[in-house]
This record gives C-alpha cells, sequence and structure tokens, in this order.
C-alpha cells in the first residue's frame, strides 16, 4: 500500500534521524484510528519526506513546430494523482490533431500543416488541465488547512474545541463530498472521452466504483458491508492488561457472545471472561443482526461505555441493544481496564500478529 500525507511548514525542512514515523504519530494523534494503524505499521526507513510544488499554468504551451505536454507545461500536485493522467490524454489529443492535419494533406494535396494542429492541440486541452491543475491546488489547500472543530488553531480562543462545535469548513465539505464530488470526479475520470470518436468510454466513476460511491457517501451500513473483512476488538487498556487478547467478531445471527468476570456456564462456548474489578459477573453480550453487531449491558454495576468516533463518551442504558461501528471504543467498566477498539481489517496489523493468539467468538 503507498499513501501520502500533507502537513503545511516551509520548505526544505527535515526530520531527526528515525525520526519521521514518531514525528507524523504527533501530527496526527487526533485522527481516527485507522491512520494512527497505517503509520504504526509503516516501518521507519519506507517513509520519505519531500516538499510539493507545482508551476501556474501557463498560456503559452508552444511556438511554431514546438510545443509542450505534461509536467513540462503543467506540473501539478499530487492529490487527485492526475499528473500523469494529464500527460497521457495530452499525448491522446495531440495524436489525434495530426491525424486530422495528415488526413487533410492527403485530400487536398497540400504538405501536412503541423504549426495549425499542435496549436489546435494546445487550445483543446488549455481549459481542462487548468481546471484540473486548480482543482489539485484546492485539494492541497483543503488537506492543509483542515479543522475538525470551531476553535482549533485559533490560540485564545482554542477553549472553543472543548465544545466539539463542527467547524464551518468541515460542514461545507461534507455537503460538497455528498453533492458536487461524485459530479466533479466523474468528469476528471472520464478524461478525454468526448473525443473518443466511437470508442467505449472508459475510466468514468462508474466504472471505478461499481455505481456505488454515491449510495456509500449518504449510507454507512453499505459503506460498512462494502469495507469486507473481518471485525476485531483491539484492547486499548490501561494498567496490566496482559491478559485481553484481540477478539475476532463472527457473523452468526444464532448465537450471543456472553462477557463478564467469570465465563458464563449456560454458553460456555460463547463466552469470554474479563476477571478484572469492574466487570459484572454477568456484564454484557454481543449480537449480530442483519451483519451489524450490537452491545446490550445487562445492569452491570459499573456501566458499559461507548466512546464514538466524534470523542463522544457516553454509558449504555441497560438491556437495550446499541449497534457499533469501527472505530468506535467500547469500556467494560468505567476504569479503562477492559478497553477494546473496534477495527475492520483484512490482514492482522504487524504487532497483534506477531504478539500471540486472536480469540475468536460469536
Amino acid at each position: 500500500m503507498q499513501w501520502y500525507a500533507f502537513h503545511k511548514e516551509p520548505a526544505g525542512g527535515t526530520d531527526p534521524e528515525n525520526g519521521k514515523k514518531k514525528r507524523l504519530l504527533e501530527i496526527f494523534s487526533g485522527w481516527c484510528d485507522n491512520v494512527i494503524d497505517l503509520l504504526n505499521a509503516t516501518e521507519e526507513e519506507a517513509i520519505l519526506r519531500r516538499d510539493i510544488y507545482d508551476r501556474p499554468p501557463t498560456i503559452n504551451w508552444g511556438k511554431g513546430r514546438v510545443t509542450l505536454l505534461g509536467d513540462s507545461v503543467h506540473a501539478m500536485q499530487p492529490n487527485l494523482g492526475q499528473g500523469g493522467c494529464m500527460a497521457i490524454e495530452d499525448g491522446y489529443q495531440l495524436a489525434v490533431e495530426l491525424e486530422k492535419a495528415w488526413e487533410e494533406s492527403v485530400k487536398s494535396r497540400t504538405p501536412v500543416d503541423v504549426i495549425s494542429s499542435l496549436r489546435s492541440y494546445e487550445k483543446e486541452r488549455k481549459l481542462r488541465v487548468a481546471i484540473i491543475h486548480g482543482l489539485a491546488r484546492m485539494a492541497a489547500i483543503m488537506a492543509t488547512t483542515y479543522r475538525p472543530y470551531l476553535g482549533v488553531g485559533l490560540g485564545p480562543l482554542s477553549f472553543l474545541t472543548k465544545l466539539r462545535i463542527p467547524h464551518p469548513g468541515r460542514v461545507g465539505g461534507r455537503f460538497f463530498i455528498k453533492v458536487g464530488m461524485p459530479l466533479m470526479l466523474s468528469w476528471i475520470l472520464g478524461g478525454n472521452s468526448s473525443k473518443l470518436e466511437g470508442r467505449p468510454l472508459s475510466c468514468r466513476l462508474s466504472d471505478k466504483a461499481s455505481n456505488q460511491l454515491g449510495r456509500w457517501f449518504q449510507d454507512d451500513d453499505a459503506l460498512e458491508q462494502a469495507m469486507g473483512g473481518e471485525w476485531y476488538l483491539f484492547p486499548m487498556s490501561s494498567g496490566d492488561d496482559s491478559a485481553l487478547q484481540p477478539i475476532r467478531l463472527i457473523r452468526d445471527e444464532q448465537r450471543t457472545l456472553s462477557i463478564g468476570s467469570k465465563p458464563d456456564p449456560s454458553n460456555s462456548d460463547s463466552s469470554l471472561s474479563f476477571p478484572l474489578p469492574q466487570v459484572s459477573e454477568i456484564h454484557a453480550t454481543i449480537t449480530c443482526k442483519n451483519k451489524g453487531f450490537y452491545l446490550t449491558d445487562l445492569g452491570s454495576e459499573h456501566g458499559t461505555w461507548f466512546n464514538d468516533n466524534e470523542g463522544r463518551r457516553y454509558r449504555l442504558p441497560p438491556n437495550f441493544p446499541v449497534r457499533f461501528h469501527p472505530s468506535d471504543a467500547i469500556e467494560f467498566g468505567s476504569d479503562k481496564k477492559a478497553m477494546f477498539r473496534v477495527k475492520v481489517l483484512s490482514t492482522l496489523p504487524y504487532d497483534s500478529a506477531r504478539g500471540g493468539e486472536v480469540l475468536q467468538a460469536a
């Protein structure tokens, strides 16, 4: 897997030896659990630091029998993955214009008008390239100025962060992602589809995402099902948690996973025990219904607690099933000694796979 991250700072900076991974973990410490997992799974020597530049669009692409294409005339930032794509489109359009010039020369029995074909190529490409160049630059600005809550980065007003008021840019960004992004990506990924002269369209958004992207933006259940992978509960407790191991949840609607301080004699095949002070003898259950997992507190003394990916922490009402999702944190008791993070993974993280047994529960 290849990933990249943006951070706005002066050009030419360096990191201490063997310090790139540590610094990234500090920069992204408040991000979702998936980002932290990705950083932890990346070896230090695999992390490369580079300054990112682009070139402002220019009106003049060529002169006489000379023209430019690709990064030589419209180098752009890699946010949309379109730098190489634009060069390929340039090459295709240039070939189309030269072919037209050759066909015209055959009909008119005159020399090939190379100069006119080069100017036609430039005219056809300038607007589309300029728009995508601007979108790539805008994506970089959004990535480096993102603020989840009002108050972040405002110095004396940073106390507002505790109120967790969504930042206006975040609200506007979500609206754009829902309404504008599918249309924008369809146009970007469409390439030169309008000029393929009878060939089937390719690289459209619908081809890339099997017409599901719009649904995923609106339906969290559909997105979770599309993720695939196995569901796990990973220990994240403080103190002595050596007895806690990753737990793989199995989608079986006929079975119930019992959780308590002692094994449940009536459900020995699907029972987990955590002999900890704030875990009740009969504490909670996990069930599966319609491919979703639900947690039910059974009136435990110290409660079952949720921490969602927005940072909200609340106690589950007793005997009421509550659905949980990837990145949620679950606490059995309030002392954080039996605390797990929900993850959906195709393979186990390196440290977990190396560390020992993974319990299977249904």
